[in-house]
């Protein structure tokens, strides 16, 4: 008979050694899990925001209404890039513009690529222009 319990005691003991070195999943948490913080926007037209900075603000101004602006000794009068007249251009005729130059506007193919320039439009459409 203490045989019989001593070989019932090992057995419990050794269930329990088992199931201690087991991990555990949970089927049912009913706390909720640390949510993650959710990821930063990504800002797309970071560069695109860098170049006009670079190549246009000092002309175009920083809130893109252009004006009178002096350039080599010369005042010249800057158009807004939030006018109808501006606004009525067709990304092609913009994209031309930028790369070619335009009376007064100096092009800008030496300086930035034609990927450049077509983020160029896509930045001042939806910065300067809501679209």
């Amino acid at each position: 008979m203490k045989l019989v319990a001593l070989a019932l005691a090992c057995v419990a003991l050794g269930l329990v050694v088992i199931a201690c070195t087991e991990t555990a999943t949970p089927t049912n948490s009913s706390t909720p899990a640390s949510a993650a913080s959710p990821p930063k926007p990504v800002d797309e037209l970071a560069a695109s925001r860098a170049n006009y900075q670079k190549n246009c603000e000092g002309c175009h101004t920083e809130t893109g209404e252009g004006g009178t602006v002096k350039i080599e000794d010369k005042q010249i009068k800057v158009p807004s890039l939030k006018s109808d007249h501006a606004m009525k251009r067709t990304d092609e005729q913009l994209t031309k513009m930028i790369t070619n130059g335009e009376e007064q506007m100096p092009a800008f193919k030496d300086k930035l690529k034609p990927e450049e320039i077509a983020a160029m439009v896509k930045f001042v459409r939806k910065h300067f222009q809501g679209k």
